[in-house]
């Protein structure tokens, strides 16, 4: 296991340094050891970027964790008849079947490769601060991030692989890795995985206090420590991440301080995207509202996935699509909504859509290309509107995001639980919410992605994979 850990750094470490994309905004300069990587601060730097690198490997952000394997379990698409494509397995929930057990195997070694790429990137950085190679602050700001990242990727293993925590907190889940030592670590207790990952989030922040995005915002500029914050884990990205965790552990309280908090200090550098860049007749519509975006990684290979599975050029080959009937409930038949409407969708054939959220723009200057949302605010208009006592107030946050989507307010005496329900169904196409929003509630019978009439009860919990059971 441990040369296996050690190739993957090596891997990262390529990647890192042999890469040039306008979001890194670091230069490659060789190859380099593992000393030379920590006495060099560009190489320290690259090797952080080889981490987001991976998270946007198709295994987990590219692709499974975002718009394809999750989305299926959350019934988004219906199941296609022509493709040769493994679809339907995952969207039925059978989880022994060989290729979906390939595919979590996969997900899971490359989620805990990269936290084990992470703990030794926090070891060696910390020593790199002692050896003047960074600045404390430089170092604190890289190490927080490399923390959020492996809370990030041990929460969503735990929300896929873990029990329904609102029932079953102390039955057994995940291991957590806090060191790059390569040993094996026992599997802990649902509970006791949300521990470590709140201390995670916790520390992340508290390293990321200086972070420039909260006296300057989101800055398109060639500096590493201040440019493009919302590509990089910044410091209210890590506090609307813990703001979900504490919902997912049922601390209502809690995730509502943190949610308030962002939206309080840090919403004016995250503002609502404006209606002109997003209406259907725009040329390179903002399909993604980016600037709405706490948090996206930079995903080089979006348009290559999209084409694979979406695109509406593939014909009868078409992998993924959408029930128009189905869409059209749950968009309650509002055409107006911008979440709707001919920039997200694109008829086929018959009564299917073909979803058009992640496809290119003509324009490659647009600054939102390659962006794979991964936390946007409404989330936290979400959470406040959940953890709200007063009924009324709910619906006001509720009704601030229906503003920004084109929507009406809402009717004073509408139900807030399925309000919410209903939002976060058309909100998070493509983003991988859905699905645990479902587990985190426990809800029986979700509505299929085959027809308006048909329902699901999801199996929630993914069986750990082989490479995990299996006595080595």
């Amino acid at each position: 296991m441990l040369q296996k850990y050690k190739l993957l750094l090596w891997c990262l470490l390529l990647v890192g340094l042999c890469s040039c994309k306008k979001y890194l905004s670091v230069q490659p300069e060789g190859s380099y050891s593992e000393d030379q990587v920590y006495s060099n601060p560009n190489a320290m730097q690259q090797a952080l970027n080889g981490l987001y690198i991976s998270l946007a490997d198709s295994t987990l952000y590219g692709q499974f964790l975002s718009n394809t394997v999750i989305e299926m379990m959350g019934q988004r698409y219906t199941p296609p008849v022509t493709t040769t494509r493994v679809v339907r397995p995952f969207q039925t929930y059978q989880y022994t079947d060989v290729n979906v057990m390939k595919a979590f195997d996969g997900l899971w070694q490359q989620a805990y490769n990269t936290i084990l790429a992470a703990n030794l990137f926090i070891t060696k950085a910390n020593n790199a601060i002692s050896n003047n190679v960074v600045t404390p602050q430089q170092g604190q700001l890289m190490i927080g991030e490399a923390t959020a990242i492996r809370a990030m990727l041990h929460f969503d293993l735990l929300r896929l692989f873990g029990p329904v925590y609102a029932s079953e907190p102390n039955k057994q889940a995940i291991p957590y890795y806090t060191t790059a030592d390569g040993k094996t670590q026992p599997l802990l207790t649902a509970a006791q995985v949300m521990e470590k990952v709140l201390a995670d989030y916790t520390t992340a922040a508290s390293l990321l206090a200086a972070d420039p995005v909260i006296t300057q915002g989101v800055v398109n500029n060639s500096n590493f420590y201040s440019g493009l914050r919302n590509q990089r884990l910044n410091y209210y990205a890590v506090k609307g991440l813990m703001a979900r965790a504490y919902l997912w552990a049922g601390q209502k309280t809690q995730a509502h301080q943190q949610a308030q908090e962002v939206l309080t200090q840090g919403e004016k550098w995250f503002p609502w995207t404006k209606s002109e860049t997003i209406e259907f007749l725009q040329d390179n519509p903002d399909r993604i509202f980016s600037s709405e975006v706490l948090f996206s990684i930079y995903n080089p290979n979006m348009y290559v996935g999209y084409y694979a599975w979406f695109s509406p050029d593939l014909g009868t080959d078409i992998v993924l699509t959408a029930d128009g009937d189905r869409l059209g409930m749950l968009y309650e038949n509002m055409d107006n909504d911008y979440r709707y409407n001919i920039n997200t969708w694109r008829a086929t054939t018959l009564t299917k859509k073909c979803f058009f959220k992640f496809a290119d723009v003509p324009d490659i200057r647009q600054p939102f290309r390659f962006l794979q949302p991964v936390l946007r605010k409404t989330e936290l208009y979400y959470i406040l509107a959940e953890t709200e006592s007063d009924a009324q107030q709910a619906l006001t946050l509720l009704d601030t995001v229906r503003y920004h989507r084109n929507l009406p307010n809402l009717d004073a005496t509408a139900n807030v639980p399925n309000e919410i329900q209903k939002e976060y169904q058309k909100e998070f196409w493509g983003e991988g919410q859905l699905f645990f929003y479902y587990k985190r509630n426990n809800v029986s019978d979700v509505p299929g992605g085959d027809s308006p009439w048909s329902t699901y009860t999801p199996n929630y919990v993914v069986p750990l994979p082989l490479s995990e059971t299996t006595p080595r």
